[in-house]
């Protein structure tokens, strides 16, 4: 080896290629604008329930913006207004005001994976287009059960797609005594429309309407949700009889509210879930 000349340093050739592919990606990068934007999240137990903080590259290009619209993939799906808080501290930004009705009006739980994509280039400017994915890996179905946009303090209704209607045949147990009346509801159904994190539900009938409270039971093939205070009342207003045959369809979806969450409560008060029902006597005449 001639007089004045290293030996090339071990792994040299290994960090040119590193930085050379550094340099590519950033230039690729580069050439990125906010539209070509996709994102996922994976919802973690303590980090999204209050705000979900965005991926430092995605809140780089978002800059100085600080209104976003959300709304699920999906053809008529209505917009919700949310405000992007940057964390000057940390450096970090986060979906924040907005985004707490958002998650819970759409039963988004521990585990559940979110991709977002970017778009402004519609009517409604800056808006991120969620795909949710559910524990179970698939694809998690809403469709869109009104009109319009859901503007900060509007209430729109939305509703899980099918299973979204069951009927029952009732049976002596659905019309025992009051204090032990009860009526089960389908498995599919109840987990579709989120029954865990409610805790009633409004019957309507005949023009008339009946508040009845859920109950939960634990079983070892999974937590079963029941019809039961208010139930009663329903059945006596409307001289049900075992062999009558009840079908149960969802009319407005309303928010799911977790049990502790009294704020919340007050606040979606008079956004109840709500069942139309109709029933067909066992000499077949139907009431509506």
């Amino acid at each position: 080896m001639p007089a004045g000349v290293g030996r090339p340093r071990r792994g040299s050739n290994k960090e040119q290629t590193a930085a050379a592919d550094r340099s590519g990606v950033e230039e690729e990068m580069a050439g990125l604008s906010l539209s070509d934007f996709e994102f996922f999240k994976i919802l973690l137990p303590g980090m999204y329930e209050e705000a979900l903080r965005l991926p430092a590259l995605f809140a780089r290009e978002l800059g100085a913006c600080r209104d976003l619209k959300l709304r699920l993939a999906g053809a008529g799906m209505p917009l919700w207004d949310v405000e992007v808080f940057a964390d000057e501290k940390r450096g970090d930004m986060y979906l924040a005001q907005g985004w707490k009705k958002f998650a819970r009006a759409h039963d988004l739980r521990d585990g559940y994976l979110l991709v977002f994509r970017y778009d402004d280039s519609a009517a409604a400017g800056a808006t991120l287009t969620l795909t949710v994915f559910d524990r179970t890996t698939c694809r998690k179905p809403y469709v869109h059960a009104g009109a319009g946009k859901a503007s900060r303090g509007a209430r729109p209704q939305l509703a899980i797609a099918e299973p979204s209607q069951f009927a029952v045949s009732l049976r002596q147990c659905n019309l025992a005594a009051k204090q032990n009346q009860y009526l089960n509801v389908p498995v599919d159904f109840q987990d579709a429309h989120g029954y865990a994190r409610r805790r009633r539900v409004e019957l309507r009938m005949g023009g008339k309407t009946w508040s009845v409270n859920l109950k939960r039971g634990r079983r070892a093939l999974g937590d079963r949700t029941a019809l039961k205070y208010g139930w009663h009342q329903f059945c006596v207003d409307n001289g049900l009889e075992v062999g009558d045959t009840c079908f149960f369809k969802v009319i407005r979806e309303g928010a799911c509210v977790d049990d502790d969450d009294e704020e919340w409560e007050d606040e979606w008060e008079d956004d109840e879930h709500v069942l139309q029902v109709e029933v067909r006597k066992k000499d077949g005449t139907m009431l509506t």
